[in-house]
């Protein structure tokens, strides 16, 4: 976010004041940028301000609220809220918009790590009262909170007070889990993720990253920063974590137990914070024994280098997306695959890949399809990689959402979905974490939604389902950061006045996201949005969904969007075919309209309703008599009334009544002459 020359300050709350013109870039946090705050009941009290990206999921906005401020061990936001934020210019004019924002007290000691990169070298001793005791108690308070921390490492580090002594953790509220942290402090699936693709994670990644920055601590040093990012994995993919960050330092031999145990690439293996709680009391452990890959008979050689484990391979693989689709054609990689391993069912499982494969998706992406399914196959914990994407099964809705602008990103995410990798990938985990069974149970509701068309569905549906956090992209009111449904309705009736004259405030993206904050099924509602040639029916469903958040929420005070729906209903009210009722209805919308009731607009307009059941009645009825009108208008028009066996037919019946007429007057008069004479 740029800093524009804002000169009015931006409240949270009724206390703190935030300057949007003034940056602290010494606390910046990830992607999470750190602006100067005042505290007006305290003014004493020194604190600064995290504002947010606004197009990603940020937990924080939940999770800070649940607990108080933290002790002294790590920074936690006194307050947190969206607030009122500049987002832009237009011409000379600030355009505004709405972030999340954080607000913490400013530590009263020095980062650990200073400006030129140089941290201290700890004892033993000092590391665990420092570094380690602080670490157990942050995971403890932590998992009350049902919150990883996700953001350890040397740079996020403080002392509590000064520039020695104890230390305390830094924030990890601010920014999207894990995208700050550096490859060395991250497990070697999070550290191939793209950084917002790397999904919240769980305890088990902050150990090892508590790990990783207690060597660092202990060496007085980054050991692998000289490496690149691509050399640590590769390092850490065939020699293991421990290894690749101790390199050939000679370590205390209790602390080696413990890194090792904290490093382990095998999450089953990996200590748990009751084995270092037990370490920190003096137990002993069985040692930890590093996690290599089974190593073939013999290397195969791909893009210049030589291979002799498969999550190796695969990782390659990922990197030189086309030679893997060449390499996986030839003979060279049938044999190492099916004879390397002493595996008997490796032909079985070549054979599974490649149907799996051809069964799901288009014909056009067979060869990409394979190829990911095999980077699945060999990698074991590695994410999913397809084509430019690798993210880990938890970040795939961060990583759409991240990259939602960009088509052919979102379209290879779109491919990697519709060939059902994550499903794939699901399948050869040995063990599955809670939140990732529960996701399972999205992808089966993806599988049912990603390919229709219909507004409520496609690939914006696939976006709020992944990650129920995420902000609602609708172009009308994406600078708003709506990420529950009780402020969708505010934020379109914030919106209204920027918008063009005549926009509809439904899209999309506001359909999908009202779809998947309903606590139920939205499939009927959305049915009326399919169709936009019946438009009478479109602008229903559009006032139907809206009525349906109004009632959920009871939000009464959206002046402006009330009178954009009476204009978006005016079409609907000259569907009607009575003159008398369209007066009456319009009338009524405008009365409802002063309240913003749009639940009674809908009932006045309902397909089902009395009256439209009444106007289409009476219209039936007239059109009836029209037709009985129109049949004798024309009877008339065409000569009924003087048809010549119509009038002969008359004439025979005319002459016959005259004649027994007359016939009866002669026999009458005969009569009355014979009594007479």
């Amino acid at each position: 976010m740029a800093v524009l020359s804002v000169k009015e300050a931006v409240e949270l709350g009724e206390r703190y004041e935030i300057a949007p013109s003034q940056r602290l870039p010494a606390f910046d946090s990830g992607m999470a940028e750190a602006y100067v705050a005042t505290d007006r009941v305290d003014p004493a009290t020194k604190v600064f301000c995290l504002v947010s990206p606004g197009h990603l999921a940020i937990r924080g906005l939940t999770i800070a609220p649940a607990r108080n401020a933290a002790g002294a061990y790590l920074m936690w936001p006194v307050a947190s809220g969206i607030v009122d934020w500049p987002v832009g210019i237009d011409g000379g004019e600030v355009l505004w918009g709405r972030r999340p924002a954080f607000i913490y007290a400013i530590p009263a000691g020095e980062r650990l790590v200073g400006a030129n990169g140089q941290m201290p070298q700890m004892s033993e001793s000092q590391l665990i009262k420092s570094f380690i005791q602080p670490a157990i108690h942050l995971l403890r308070d932590l998992i009350l909170v049902g919150c990883p921390h996700r953001a350890i490492r040397p740079q996020n580090l403080f002392y509590q007070s000064g520039n020695s002594g104890d230390l305390m953790f830094g924030e990890c509220l601010a920014s999207p889990p894990g995208t700050a942290q550096p490859v060395a402090c991250e497990t070697v699936d999070n550290a191939i993720s793209d950084p917002v693709g790397r999904g919240v994670g769980s305890v088990a990644d902050d150990l090892y990253a508590i790990g990783a920055t207690a060597l660092m601590l202990y060496l007085g040093r980054d050991p692998v920063s000289q490496s690149t990012d691509e050399q640590i994995i590769n390092a850490k993919i065939n020699m293991g974590s421990f290894s690749t960050l101790a390199g050939g330092e000679k370590l205390a031999p209790s602390l080696a137990e413990m890194f090792r145990g904290l490093l382990c690439d095998k999450v089953a293996d990996r200590w748990t914070i009751k084995h270092l709680e037990g370490w920190m009391t003096g137990a002993h452990f069985n040692p930890t024994l590093p996690s290599i890959p089974q190593r073939a008979t013999r290397p195969l050689k791909f893009c210049g280098g030589e291979y002799l484990n498969k999550p190796a391979l695969a990782h390659a693989m990922s990197h030189h997306w086309n030679e893997a689709m060449v390499l996986l054609t030839g003979g060279d990689f049938d044999n190492w695959f099916k004879r390397g391993f002493g595996d008997e069912k490796a032909g079985d499982k070549m054979l599974r890949v490649t149907g799996l494969a051809n069964a799901y998706g288009p014909a056009s992406g067979i060869r990409d399809r394979t190829v990911s399914r095999y980077i699945i196959l060999m990698g074991g914990h590695l994410p999913l990689c397809y084509k430019d994407i690798r993210t880990s099964l938890m970040g795939m809705g961060s990583m759409l959402s991240h990259y939602f602008e960009r088509s052919e990103k979102v379209q290879q995410i779109a491919e990697m979905m519709q060939a059902r990798l994550p499903h794939a990938w699901l399948e050869e985990q040995a063990n599955l974490r809670p939140d990732q069974m529960q996701l399972r149970r999205a992808l089966e509701m993806i599988d049912k939604v990603i390919d229709r068309q219909g507004p409520g569905y496609g690939i914006e549906r696939v976006l709020y389902e992944l990650d129920r956090g995420t902000p609602c992209k609708s172009a009308l009111i994406a600078d708003y950061y709506v990420f529950t449904s009780v402020d969708l309705l505010p934020a379109i009736d914030a919106a209204i006045p920027g918008a063009p004259h005549g926009t509809l405030p439904m899209d999309r993206h506001i359909a999908a996201f009202i779809a998947v904050n309903m606590k139920r099924s939205m499939d009927n509602e959305l049915l009326g949005l399919a169709n936009k040639t019946d438009d009478i029916g479109y602008r229903t469903a559009i006032l139907r969904l809206i009525a349906i958040v109004q009632r959920v929420h009871q939000n009464y005070e959206l002046p402006r969007l009330a009178q954009v729906i009476v204009e978006m209903l005016e079409p609907v009210i000259l569907a009607f075919h009575n003159s008398g009722m369209r007066d009456h209805i319009r009338s009524e919308i405008e009365k409802h309209a002063k309240g913003c009731r749009f639940d009674e607009m809908l009932l006045l307009l309902d397909q089902d309703g009395a009256l439209r059941r009444a106007d289409n009645d009476g219209f039936a009825h007239a059109v009836q008599e029209f037709a009985n009108l129109e049949r004798g208008r024309s009877w008339l028009a065409n000569g009924g009334l003087t048809e010549i066996t119509r009038v002969r037919g008359i004439a025979q019946r005319a002459a016959a009544i005259t004649a027994a007429l007359f016939s009866s007057t002669c026999v009458a008069a005969y009569g009355v002459y014979a009594v007479l004479f």
